[in-house]
């Protein structure tokens, strides 16, 4: 070997350490493109080809962390646009779905390619659910501790197109053992389950937690009281009889229960059915009546939503806004073990209460209908000692001093006025029916007049039947219209009866 080929041979072996570390080498002099002057080796094209994959893996990772790759899945459409019309649409998904950190970052986005997976097989369910931690919420940019410290004043649509104002205080929300929840988390309240909205506040979830298995109405025992999360409107409320503000009757002390007590529907039961929609083992159904540990597993622990698995809880002004037209389904559905032997009770004072179900008269509510007042504002005082009560049940009845308590001396002597009344036309629609009924019974009448005579009086006794078995002082002058009736049509099928055919 030539002295020359041993120099060239030691060049070459002896690169540069950074050369070796890139992969390059120098080439030769007279290769083409000589204006190139180094070549990547073996190890350079690994290397090039593992810096291009990390490059284009980086780059990837950080378009999959776009709101926009979020709706690449057209499951994700209705989130991806409840997202960009709310007031979170600057803040990428990122921030609120995975937690603050880097290593959070990475663990989340592990977790994340699972659901590209499912993607790609089509195994993927037809709704996503996703956790989101507190201190997402909580970190320094966003919503930070003292953010959520002092009263806040938040404001809800009605069902009239007007909005409350709810007094909310998040402290005692998130300091302390709510419902046997030992802990809340911010979307046990700020949820998705609000068609079109972005984590907004569930009013279900509210009402749950304040209504459930407490009393309402006569003994109200509602959570925080009703004037403890919204005042009394302010405005004045206009009716056909008059107008009102409902201050004045605060300031007599009349209890918000005595007008709205049926404006929470539903107990919020959990059927137990549900459990079977999560879980398959025995074992964990076992462990259904274990409501703290429930809670924990499924509020404080995960994010479950209340509503899959309590019956819902209703809660607005509008009292019985929901249910059936029709009276007999209105009040047919007695519960509990009283309905299996006892139905439509109280139907006839229900209803002449609300200036229905009389024949030949429109409809005509009274004035105290018309303002929402519930029965048990004016049924208030025990008919029963409580000896008696214990065994047969306690009934509760009107009296005039109810009158005053919210009326003062405007309505004194009212109601023994009303009773006399009712009792004078009653009277008339008695004799009356009484004649006509008399009459019928000694005539021969062709077919069709008989049916006609008939339908008269049906009419006639109808009313009658009607406001007595309602109590006519329930709606005065729908119950006076009423007897009216009854008097003409008597007078008027007696007519038929007495003319010559």
């Amino acid at each position: 070997m030539t002295t020359e080929n041993t120099t060239a041979a030691t060049t070459v072996a002896k690169r540069p350490f950074w050369q070796r570390v890139l992969g390059i080498k120098r080439r030769n002099a007279g290769a083409r493109l000589g204006f190139i002057k180094f070549a990547p080796t073996r190890w350079g094209l690994v290397l090039i080809i593992m810096i291009t994959m990390a490059g284009g893996m980086a780059a990837f990772a950080e378009y999959s962390m776009q709101p926009d790759f979020c709706r690449s899945c057209h499951l994700m459409e209705p989130y991806f646009t409840a997202w960009h019309d709310s007031k979170h649409k600057n803040v990428p998904c990122v921030q609120c779905h995975f937690e603050p950190g880097f290593g959070n970052t990475v663990y989340g986005k592990f977790q994340a390619s699972s659901q590209a997976v499912k993607y790609i097989t089509q195994t993927y369910g037809s709704k996503p659910h996703a956790q989101i931690s507190d201190k997402s919420c909580l970190r320094s940019e966003c919503h930070e501790t003292r953010v959520l410290q002092g009263k806040v004043n938040w404001k809800i649509p009605t069902e009239r197109g007007g909005e409350v104002t709810i007094k909310f205080d998040h402290t005692p929300h998130l300091t302390s053992n709510r419902r046997g929840v030992s802990e809340l988390r911010c979307v046990s309240c700020h949820s998705q389950m609000v068609q079109g909205k972005h984590i907004v506040v569930t009013t279900d979830t509210c009402f749950l937690c304040h209504f459930k298995g407490l009393k309402h109405g006569r003994d109200d025992q509602t959570i925080g009281t009703c004037q403890g999360c919204h005042d009394a409107p302010k405005r004045e409320i206009r009716l056909a009889t008059g107008s009102f503000t409902h201050q004045e009757y605060v300031d007599k002390g009349v209890l918000c229960q005595n007008c709205h007590a049926d404006t929470v529907r539903g107990e919020g039961k959990v059927p137990q059915q549900t459990c079977w929609n999560c879980h398959n083992q025995t074992d964990q159904i076992a462990r259904y009546g274990e409501t703290a540990t429930m809670h924990k597993l499924h509020v404080s622990k995960h994010k479950v939503e209340c509503s899959s698995c309590h019956v819902q809880i209703e809660h607005s002004l509008i009292a019985g806004a929901r249910e059936d037209s029709t009276p007999h389904a209105r009040f047919s559905k007695d519960s509990g073990a009283c309905g299996q032997c006892h139905e439509q009770t109280h139907m006839g004072p229900k209803e002449l209460y609300r200036g229905q179900g009389g024949r030949g008269v429109p409809e005509m509510p009274s004035p105290m209908a018309r303002s929402r007042v519930n029965c048990i504002a004016c049924h208030v005082n025990k008919k029963l000692e409580n000896q008696n009560a214990d065994v047969v049940g306690q009934t509760y009845v009107a009296t005039q001093d109810r009158c005053n308590y919210c009326h003062k001396e405007k309505y004194q002597g009212s109601l023994d006025e009303w009773r006399k009344t009712i009792a004078t036309h009653q009277a008339k629609a008695d004799a009356a029916l009484l004649s006509a009924q008399r009459a019928l019974a000694k005539a021969t009448l062709a077919p069709e007049r008989e049916l006609e005579v008939k339908r008269l009086l049906g009419d006639a006794e109808h009313n009658v039947r009607f406001v007595k078995l309602g109590h006519g002082v329930h709606n005065v002058t729908y119950a006076t219209a009423l007897l009216n009736v009854a008097v003409e049509r008597s007078t008027a099928a007696e007519k038929l009866i007495a003319e010559k055919k």
